[in-house]
């Protein structure tokens, strides 16, 4: 637990300059949309109400001379309105948008498809300087998604992407063992491990340290 905790305390302040570093981007043109209308504060490029990437609900990244969108948004699970266009971005894969389930508004340049195509969205539209899709709808709704085994079921995971999860009292192996998952157990169990490790690697290195002295 100690060890969760202070990866944890590690991993923040990086998730923190991430989030500062996308919203601080140095654009061509301002801000082309009002955060007013998301009741949010405006923060550099983004709309956004708190201090992580999950509390961004908008984000204006059109003429920042972007290239490439993989990996970009993975934390941002409650982005609304997202600019795109006028960057030269490479065709995104399924996985770029992935996390993103709440988008009202998605702007892309012209040559990039609405992710999932237009049945999943409630309108998409082509104009000479975007692709604009509006509404994303759930992919597990729209794909009418069965998950294997009755103590499970669909969650929307980005557009076109789902997964299954278990029901509340299963877990494991296509959910079949019921009762709660024995959480604390495996965090104990992992972080006593993580511990006897790291004190192995420290001693056989400083050893190794030793006889080079």
């Amino acid at each position: 637990m100690l060890v969760f905790a202070i990866c944890i305390y590690v991993m923040f302040p990086l998730l923190q300059s991430e989030k500062i570093e996308l919203c601080e981007k140095n654009c061509f043109n301002p801000m082309s949309f009002n955060c007013s209308m998301l009741s949010a504060e405006k923060l550099g490029r983004c709309c956004i109400k708190g201090k992580t990437e999950s509390s961004v609900v908008g984000l204006d990244l059109s003429s920042c001379h972007i290239t490439s969108i993989e990996d970009m948004f993975y934390s941002f699970h409650n982005l609304k309105i997202l600019y795109l266009q006028n960057n030269s971005i490479q065709v995104p894969t399924i996985e770029a948008f992935h996390g993103l389930t709440q988008l009202q508004i998605l702007k892309l340049p012209p040559k990039i498809d609405c992710p999932g195509g237009s049945e999943l969205w409630n309108d998409t539209q082509h104009t000479e300087d975007a692709v604009i899709c509006t509404g994303e709808l759930s992919s597990c709704t729209v794909y009418n998604v069965s998950c294997p085994n009755v103590n499970s079921y669909c969650v929307d995971v980005g557009p076109q992407v789902t997964e299954c999860l278990c029901k509340p009292g299963y877990h494991g192996y296509k959910c079949l063992r019921q009762g709660t998952f024995p959480t604390l157990t495996f965090v104990v169990g992992l972080g006593v491990s993580t511990v006897v490790i790291s004190g192995l690697l420290w001693v056989t290195q400083r050893r190794k340290a030793k006889k080079q002295v």
